[in-house]
């Protein structure tokens, strides 16, 4: 059992102390102290046990915790994005350059990114290639005071973290080269360090529908 030293004791301990040195027995020096210093003691004993207690309901669990949306803002990005079918097999996937087209415009909208606009380099057929390319120019999402010099003129909207999740259809080697030279142009976090049989991160999006609206319509 816990015992709980109430503050003040000490007083009524140092005198039970005195009164047996001096031969009285302690149930008697209690009782000399009189029914007020027991009321006393009582009271201060109660009033640690609900400080106590308001201390232990004050702390929230972490589970009740949120995270509160943060700031944002629109700025440009460009990337130069050539897909590399290395080590041929009976297992690689190869991309015309219109197919990488749609792969690479579907993943930038998945990710959050408004104002995409792609075309294709870098092809020699209009069948499959060895090494297709896609150019694309678009906007993300970056916190509100990271130190972009393009989002100096633009609007700060609230944001909060979205989990996507991408599908390799049976390319893994597409997702990891998205990984390397996509995904560092947005905001992330918590990527699965795997493509198979899914890869998903978080990215910044609108939190209000009106800022969601006026992102689809950019």
């Amino acid at each position: 059992m816990l015992y709980i030293r109430p503050a003040g004791a000490s007083a009524i301990e140092t005198a039970c102390q005195e009164a047996y040195v001096s031969g009285m027995k302690p149930t008697a020096s209690w009782q000399r102290l009189g029914r007020t210093a027991r009321q006393v003691a009582t009271l201060l004993l109660a009033s640690n046990l609900l400080v106590a207690s308001a201390g232990a309901l004050a702390a929230p669990s972490n589970d009740q915790q949120t995270e509160a949306p943060t700031a944002a803002k629109w700025v440009p990005r460009k990337v130069r994005f050539t897909y590399s079918a290395i080590s041929p097999s009976s297992k690689t996937t190869y991309y015309s350059c219109d197919s990488l087209q749609g792969q690479v415009t579907g993943i930038l909208r998945q990710l959050g990114a408004r104002d995409v606009v792609t075309k294709p380099f870098g092809c020699i057929t209009t069948g499959p290639e060895r090494f297709p390319g896609v150019e694309a120019s678009f906007s993300v999402l970056e916190p509100a005071g990271s130190g972009d010099q393009g989002s100096a003129s633009s609007k700060s909207v609230p944001v909060q973290w979205d989990k996507v999740t991408l599908t390799p259809n049976t390319s893994c080697a597409l997702i990891e080269q998205v990984k390397r030279q996509i995904l560092p142009l947005f905001a992330t976090r918590n990527q699965t360090s795997s493509c198979s049989p899914r890869f998903s991160v978080e990215v910044l999006r609108p939190a209000t529908p009106a800022a969601a609206d006026a992102a689809s319509r950019g």
